[in-house]
């Protein structure tokens, strides 16, 4: 996370994604810009022969043909430029503003998908997504491409025009150049503050972000309201949200202080650049209409100058945005072996296994090693915190180990194709999601292949005692959830649901982590014996802090702080007074 891009860099980045993404608006803003640039150097000079005729004319000189002729192209030019301006603000609003704030965001969505799982317990890879999007939210992106082609039309424009204005007097020249020149410099501070700023606020944000979340989510507003820290949340956000805004506040009347200071000086300069121009008619060194001319092309040279050194200066805090984006963009993803895996032949190894979280000094696991032949029914049991659902993470290749090895028939891990991996595995979490769903793709959602095969689905939601389900008018296709005025079901009957899930895939291997935990410990218990039942001709770990199922494993592995303290079945652990006598024990009322 450590890779920096110069300005050149960043902007050659943007281009290619600009004109990947929308290559007509990109093109037709370049065109646009280019017409504008060389408008005020022309503008400039017809207008100077237009006052010349003029004033001609109006002492009786026959300068008619050149006044409707000069008068022609200036409104032929200006014609040109406003189509042109119309053209561009359409293709620019939709394309390069609109159409690119998706690509840009499409390509965040697109990268977060490939990270490893690993990379969302980090708080700084965090912070960095969050800063990212924040980069796209300001449309960061679309400003440097649009800032550089701008770029080039202030550049043509300044040259082109300082051109004519050094043909009458050379003084109307550093009088332009100096008088904005403070833009540029305050540009340089307030823009290096500001991402400074927003650096700094990314954390701020991502909380804001999260305390809002809760007000969104049903099960936590519930809680809320009942516990009585409802408004506790609101005052947290509130704070938070008085913070963030604050600091903005504080940095805009700071930043204004300076533009007010610029544009003071800036309205000298152009006053100075009039009182110039009448003593160059005074001393008749120019003409009233070239007077007019030099005014209109000073206040271009000006207007020009200065929007090039505000985006000159703003350019560095662009760029520090944008790298934040592209710095994202560049995370390793997540590592994919090329080797198929087709299915569990002998056994999963698991040798000399440590890990530590991001930013944890402590290991979560020590020193893990475990064989799982294939069909064994593994129960690893322990209290929460042991470790049980971390290495459940890195048997699925989730999480990378800091130490050690993890094998497949004797196959690394790392070699092994991951999507290839979880055709064969299923995994059911504690954390499971509630789909507002109908109930068949609840189900099948898990193997879509057989959506539509009734009977398998039926069977399997039977098999976890939701039968009742099916009694319903709409069967299969009742609506799951009051979100969309379907039926709600209890905590236990929505994890019973995710264990249909998990068992309606064909797969070979099985991980139930905590999958009863919302269940009282005898339906668990009949749960957990029906799934042994199914999952007989398959290998599964059943992870656990309850010892209700322990019975009937073939193997019990108990965990205490990050370590395996002991590996056996029932009957040859329940004596050894150890970590599992302790739990079972404890626990042993409630299976009487």
């Amino acid at each position: 996370m450590n890779k920096k891009y110069n300005a050149i860099q960043i902007l050659i980045k943007v281009y290619r994604q600009t004109l990947k993404a929308v290559p007509f608006s990109g093109i037709s803003g370049i065109i646009n810009y280019l017409a504008q640039g060389l408008f005020p150097a022309f503008t400039a000079l017809v207008l100077a022969r237009l006052f010349n005729d003029a004033y001609e004319l109006s002492q009786g000189i026959d300068t008619l043909d050149s006044i409707i002729l000069y008068g022609a192209l200036f409104v032929m030019a200006y014609a040109v430029v406003y189509i042109l301006q119309f053209i561009c603000s359409i293709t620019i609003n939709a394309g390069i503003y609109e159409r690119c704030t998706s690509y840009y965001n499409m390509k965040i969505s697109e990268k977060t998908a490939k990270l490893p799982l690993i990379s969302f317990e980090n708080s700084d890879i965090l912070n960095l997504q969050s800063r990212a999007r924040d980069c796209i939210g300001r449309e960061i992106l679309s400003q440097i491409y649009m800032s550089s082609t701008v770029f080039i039309t202030n550049g043509i424009s300044i040259v082109s025009t300082i051109l004519v204005l050094s043909a009458y007097s050379v003084w109307f020249i550093p009088i332009s150049l100096l008088s904005v020149l403070p833009y540029f410099i305050a540009r340089i501070i307030r823009g290096k503050e500001f991402y400074l700023l927003k650096q700094r606020q990314a954390k701020k944000n991502r909380r804001l972000g999260y305390l809002w979340s809760l007000f969104n989510n049903k099960q936590t507003v519930k809680e809320m309201r009942v516990m009585g820290f409802e408004n506790y949340i609101t005052d947290r956000w509130i704070e938070t949200r008085d913070e963030v805004n604050e600091e903005l506040w504080q940095f805009n009347i700071k930043d204004g202080k300076s533009l007010l200071f610029c544009d003071a000086l800036k309205i000298i300069g152009y006053g100075l650049s009039i009182v110039l121009g009448l003593v160059l008619v005074l001393n008749n060194s120019i003409s009233i209409g070239v007077f007019g001319a030099c005014i209109a092309a000073f206040k271009a040279v000006q207007e020009a100058t200065k929007s090039f050194l505000i985006d000159l200066g703003t350019m560095p805090e662009k760029v520090a945005f944008a790298n934040d984006y592209f710095e994202f963009l560049d995370l390793e993803e997540e590592h994919n072996g090329s080797t198929v895996f087709s299915g569990l032949e002998t056994a999963i190894d698991i040798n000399n296994l440590s890990f530590k979280y991001p930013n944890s000094e402590n290991f979560a696991l020590k020193n893990i090693s475990l064989a799982i032949k294939k069909g064994e029914k593994i129960v690893i049991l322990g209290v929460n915190g042991s470790g049980k659902t971390t290495l459940s993470k890195l048997i699925l290749g989730l999480y990378p180990p800091d130490e050690g090895e993890i094998y497949y028939d004797n196959i690394s891990l790392d070699e092994i194709e991951r999507e290839s991996l979880y055709n064969h595995v299923s995994a059911i979490s504690q954390n499971f999601v509630a789909y507002s769903l109908t109930l068949r793709e609840n189900v099948a959602i898990s193997d879509l292949k057989k959506i539509s095969d009734d009977s398998i689905i039926t069977d399997t939601i039977k098999n976890v005692g939701l039968g009742d389900l099916l009694n319903s008018t709409d069967g299969l296709e009742m609506q799951m959830g009051r979100e969309f005025g379907g039926a709600e079901l209890s905590g236990g009957q929505w994890q019973k649901l995710a264990i249909a899930r998990g068992l309606f895939k064909p797969s070979e291997f099985i991980i139930l982590d905590e999958p009863t935990s919302a269940l009282d410990p005898i339906i668990e218990t009949e749960i957990l014996k029906q799934f042994i039942e199914i999952a007989k001709n398959k290998t599964a770990i059943i992870i656990s802090h309850r010892v209700g199922l322990c019975k009937l494993a073939d193997k019990i592995i108990v965990m205490k702080d990050g370590q395996i303290c002991e590996i056996g079945t029932h009957s040859s652990l329940i004596n050894n007074n150890g970590e599992y006598q302790r739990l079972y024990t404890s626990q042993e009322q409630w299976y009487r």
